[in-house]
């Protein structure tokens, strides 16, 4: 009896400790975004190691795995979300990424830009490779080995973006129709 009662207590309190250090990890990880995806998770993996992965690292998602019937005919069927990153699927294969406008999870691209970097921030790490279009309000795009990292800028004006622009958001893959992202 008390083998059995510690060993329930044990295994409650190593328990209480993982969801704690997943908690605490989640606070200190910092996610890296490519044009092909994550590096803990590139496009085209299937969603249970996808959402195995990234519970790991970032703990619960805040939204659960919804289906998206509306932006099916888009190439995505299914959505999640830990806070301000969005994770879609299609046929259960990630297909893409959208992070922001927010802080959480943090999150940056390989080559360094974060959400709230300048325009001029943007050009400097990309350089001929970023381009803008005042599509949608004001949009951003990346050129990279991997692939295409995209976004929106803020202010939203619809005129071309001024150096002092701020990234709002980072996305890669397919993160909706046309008309509902860049």
């Amino acid at each position: 009896m008390k083998i059995s009662r510690l060993l329930g207590v044990t295994v409650l309190a190593t328990s209480l400790l993982s969801a704690g250090a997943v908690a605490a990890n989640a606070a200190s990880v910092t996610l890296i975004l490519t044009g092909n995806g994550l590096t803990v998770a590139h496009l085209k993996t299937n969603e249970a190691t996808t959402m195995t992965v990234l519970t790991r690292l970032l703990g619960k998602p805040t939204s659960s795995l919804l289906n998206t019937p509306g932006l099916t005919n888009c190439g995505v069927t299914q959505n999640v979300a830990w806070h301000e990153l969005v994770v879609s699927f299609d046929n259960h294969r990630l297909v893409g990424l959208s992070f922001g406008p927010g802080i959480a999870p943090a999150l940056k691209t390989s080559a360094g830009l974060r959400l709230g970097d300048t325009l001029t921030q943007a050009r400097a790490i990309y350089g001929a490779k970023l381009t803008t279009s005042t599509t949608q309000g004001g949009v951003w795009f990346a050129s990279t080995p991997s692939g295409r990292i995209d976004g929106f800028l803020n202010p939203s004006t619809g005129r071309a973006p001024r150096p002092t622009a701020h990234i709002a958001t980072i996305d890669v893959g397919v993160v909706g129709c046309p008309a509902m992202s860049p």
